[in-house]
């Protein structure tokens, strides 16, 4: 004993573990021996191996009370609190008492863990949706509990679900410092880095969280989202079956694999995801949008078939919502409007693009107030431009669906605007309440919300010409003199010489996603390409890994079409993306649910797109961008037509080049004009549906004149009739 306590006075830990270990040999229950290895081994870092050590020392010699003190210190180092709770209370009924006591007991107030059934409790008003009771607990588990990690979980969870990402970003990291192995703290701050947008950092917490705990379905599930923002879909697909093969019913497991399915060019797949989902969750609305979306991208389902499932969602919504017949606003015909609009998409999003250049020429109208509803907590760059357009910002992601009501009418919103429809962040179970007197939807979905609540939907005849498309809404249709305006990239590149005149053969190009791909119109591309044998083809955008890109190949190799003449593209940064299209010719666009930013991009690199005109919303927003250029011979009546047009563009390379210089420069959705129009065609569109409101009139459809808006009486003018 002497020789092993010299030995480890003075550093020789391995000398003296072996002598502590002789001693043990001899005399098993030896305390002092005990302590001493316990001591080496909780020095070395490996707590777990102390502890039996320090258990046998006390066993030995209780009335030694640096035992006690050991003892309790190793089981708080391995956070065992209760158990070193138990044992310092054991220890004051033998008598413990003193200032290193006090010490322990201090320290184990400050590190320690609250009790089992405070845990349940705090995360029982959380689960119940009682966020500020749940608040109010995890706050008093900290102040109590500081170095413990469930308070500052239960914290960060709190923040996050009150949409304060950065405070909830610091608190996940602050139980993980806490409990960097604990599998629970790790996958909740990768939700949360997810959720901010730091993938690569989500990834590495999630990861952590697997290795930890393999079945940790939450993480997975975690995982798969991770990844397929990456871009990783593959990897993604793995996660997700990972995580529904540990637990089949999880809920959001099913609702991961459904999009990611959707994002691989599976829709059918997707569907039938979705479909489960409903059948055991009819009340998951997100669900329900996000499988009419999928469903619009199947070229399986009619016209006719997608407006019943549409309607079908505003129906089954309308048996769970009540939606409001009174209100508060003023019936004035002239006064100054309150507009609000509503969208998860103020932000660096597509949508932003085209909202951007009216919001500028709306700001400031005497005759309107507008009012913003972002539903999403991010913010970025382009929040922080968009707000400066607007009366009254509010941020409501965090807000439930009665709050977020009460809200628009404490505003007194007398138009609310939809613009996201059946895309991810939607209100649209808000709007089904019927907040304000008048509703409708607009740019964010290419379809109806299929809401009795929402009474109109802007659009304008490129898009959907009058008589042809009306029994596909249940809103009344708003034609304005043009429902579009776009604000290109600011630093696009310039605009190179026409392909085709250097290469002496056409290459056409799709920056489609691949989820938009399907095989009927791989079918179509490769006649195109089985017409023109000279012809190549560049499919940019493609997700990383194999199995989307796999897929294409094996339809083409199925067509006959030779690898050679086809090039896959992965996903890139912006600026890299527009200059691709220095390398095409002419897009070609997907069907059913054709181009929308992707074929304004196109148009502004100076490459048009040959599209199919379809017979749906969706299938018709690259024709509508086409009409409004003056490029009709770019829009196919039919799959004859389609390769026609290709043909006969073939054999004039001239017309194409002349096409490509003057699409930048010319008359075009993305001048200043543009989104003067549209404002004014939007002003003059709310008077007239405010001015039949006030007059207790219904909804009915109507074309807005063009021109600047006008006064009250030339607006009743305009009005569509009323009869008495």
């Amino acid at each position: 004993m002497q020789a092993a306590q010299r030995e480890a006075e003075t550093g020789n830990t391995e000398q003296a573990r072996e002598l502590y270990r002789a001693v043990l040999e001899l005399h098993p229950g030896h305390a002092q021996a005990h302590f001493g290895l316990g001591l080496l081994e909780q020095q070395a870092g490996d707590v777990a191996a102390a502890i039996p050590h320090f258990a046998l020392a006390l066993q030995g010699a209780p009335d030694q009370e640096s035992y006690w003190l050991g003892y309790i210190d190793a089981l708080m180092s391995a956070r065992q609190f209760a158990t070193a709770r138990e044992l310092l209370e054991l220890g004051r009924r033998h008598g413990l008492q003193g200032p290193a006591i006090e010490a322990a007991e201090q320290q184990l107030a400050l590190s320690g863990a609250p009790a089992a059934q405070e845990i349940d409790a705090a995360a029982a008003m959380f689960a119940q949706g009682n966020i500020e009771a749940a608040g109010s607990a995890a706050r008093a588990l900290i102040e109590r509990f500081p170095q413990h990690p469930f308070g500052w979980q239960l914290l960060g969870a709190v923040q996050f679900e009150s949409g304060a990402l950065a405070p909830a970003l610091a608190s996940m990291q602050k139980a993980v410092g806490y409990a960097p192995e604990d599998a629970d703290a790790l996958s909740n701050l990768g939700l949360v880095l997810r959720k901010a947008g730091r993938l690569d950092e989500a990834f590495a917490s999630l990861r952590d969280a697997i290795a930890l705990q393999p079945n940790h379905v939450h993480a997975h599930v975690q995982m798969a989202g991770a990844l397929q923002e990456m871009g990783r879909v593959d990897e993604a697909h793995s996660s997700a079956k990972a995580a529904l093969a540990i637990a089949p019913n999880h809920l959001e497991a099913r609702k991961t694999l459904a999009l990611i399915l959707d994002n691989l060019g599976r829709p059918v797949e997707a569907v039938e995801q979705y479909r489960q989902v409903l059948k055991e969750h009819p009340e998951q609305t997100d669900v329900h949008s996000n499988m009419l979306l999928c469903m619009s991208y199947t070229d399986s389902i009619t016209p006719e078939q997608l407006f019943l499932e549409h309607r079908q969602f505003g129906l089954q919504l309308a048996t769970r919502v009540a939606s409001a017949s009174r209100w508060n606003n003023v019936p004035e015909p002239n006064r100054c409007l309150r507009i609000g609009v509503v969208s998860g998409d103020l932000r660096h999003h597509a949508v932003a693009n085209f909202i951007e250049p009216v919001f500028k020429h709306l700001a400031g109208r005497p005759g309107l107030a507008l009012h913003a509803y972002s539903n999403h907590p991010v913010h970025d760059g382009v929040t922080a431009r968009l707000r400066q357009y607007v009366d009254a910002w509010r941020d409501v992601a965090a807000l439930d669906d009665a709050a977020l009501e009460t809200l628009v009418r404490a505003d007194g919103v007398d138009i609310l605007v939809d613009l996201s429809g059946h895309t991810g962040h939607n209100r649209l179970p808000v709007l089904a309440r019927k907040p304000a007197p008048l509703q409708a939807t607009w740019i964010g979905y290419p379809g109806t919300t299929g809401l009795a609540a929402v009474d109109y939907l802007l659009t304008d005849r490129h898009m959907l010409p009058p008589g042809e498309y009306e029994h596909q809404f249940t809103e009344k249709l708003v034609r304005l003199p043009a429902s579009l305006a776009f604000a290109p990239v600011a630093d696009a590149p310039d605009i190179a010489a026409l392909p085709a005149l250097a290469n002496g053969y056409l290459s056409f190009g799709s920056f489609n996603r691949l989820s938009k791909i399907s095989r009927k119109v791989i079918a179509l591309w490769a006649s195109l390409l089985r017409a023109l044998p000279d012809a190549r083809l560049l499919l940019a955008g493609m997700p990383l890994g194999e199995q989307g890109p796999v897929q294409l190949k094996a339809w083409l190799h199925q067509e006959g079409i030779d690898a050679g003449r086809i090039r896959f593209h992965p996903r890139t940064g912006m600026r890299d993306y527009l200059a691709l299209h220095n390398q095409v010719d002419i897009c070609l666009d997907t069907f059913p649910y054709t181009g929308g930013t992707t074929t304004l991009h196109a148009l502004h690199m100076g490459v048009p797109t040959l599209t199919l005109a379809g017979r749906t919303m969706a299938g018709r927003q690259t024709a509508c961008l086409l009409g409004h250029h003056g490029l009709l011979q770019f829009i196919a009546s039919d799959a004859g037509d389609y390769v026609g047009k290709a043909v006969a563009l073939s054999r004039d390379p001239a017309a194409l080049a002349r096409v490509r210089s003057s699409l930048r420069s010319g008359p075009a959705l993305w001048t200043p004009d543009a989104g003067m129009q549209v404002a004014e065609g939007l002003e003059r569109a709310f008077r007239i549906m405010w001015e039949r409101w006030c007059a207790g009139l219904p909804a009915v459809a109507f074309e807005v004149p063009p021109g600047p808006p006008a006064d009250a009486d030339a607006v009743s003018a305009a009005s569509p009739p009323m009869p008495a």
